[in-house]
């Protein structure tokens, strides 16, 4: 099972108000997301270094970086419209709120060599996120869109909220993707030589004088 999961409870209603004037009412998050991002470079830079050299996440910064990703998923799902609740300013988790990103624990060992590649490894998918951000904005127009035109069906209301809701789980999980096959290739052939191997079959016996 993939360690980071991602839930999100669908809102049929909205506050008009609110949502016509979501982008100027996430300047606060903008801002507080600005300070957490500079304070992750230098977490992250020190988690890379950690792994690099002892293979192993500091459990200080896993536990950081991963409300840094928290926070970050809950203000950009309630920005794009996917929940109508005002998110929380901090990192902690919070299984009250509509959105909610569950990160399982650090891995006890890392791949040095994979850590060191890492952002060379993140390339395909920084380019897929960077795609999928003016999917999330086309479909929180639809969503404006939708919320001024009550006359529109509402069942296409909950097929649109789960396309929303499978583009962020995609977006939060696709940093990992590169490493989670890496480690699923490693294990395989870990398996394969691990595996017992046959013994050679016995010479013929040759027939008796």
């Amino acid at each position: 099972m993939y360690p980071v999961h991602f839930e999100a409870d669908f809102q049929s209603e909205q506050n008009r108000a609110t949502t016509f004037f979501r982008i100027i009412l996430a300047i606060p998050w903008f801002i507080v997301a600005y300070v957490y991002e500079i304070v992750a470079l230098f977490t992250v830079f020190f988690a890379w270094v950690a792994i690099v050299i002892t293979g192993r996440y500091p459990e200080g910064l896993y536990k950081l970086n991963a409300g840094f990703v928290r926070y970050y998923v809950r203000t950009f799902a309630w920005i794009y419209l996917q929940t109508d609740e005002w998110p929380p300013f901090g990192i902690s988790d919070d299984p009250n709120y509509p959105i909610r990103v569950n990160i399982g624990p650090p891995e006890e060992h890392q791949s040095r060599l994979k850590a060191f590649f890492r952002i060379i490894l993140a390339l395909p998918m920084l380019l897929l996120i960077y795609a999928i951000s003016y999917v999330h904005l086309f479909l929180a127009v639809i969503r404006l869109a939708d919320d001024r035109l009550p006359r529109l069906p509402a069942g296409g209301r909950q097929q649109r909220d789960d396309l929303l809701q499978q583009l962020l789980r995609a977006a939060l999980r696709l940093p990992g993707v590169a490493d989670r096959r890496c480690t699923r290739r490693s294990a395989k052939r870990k398996a394969r030589a691990a595996a017992p191997t046959a013994a050679p079959p016995a010479p013929p016996v040759p027939p008796a004088l």
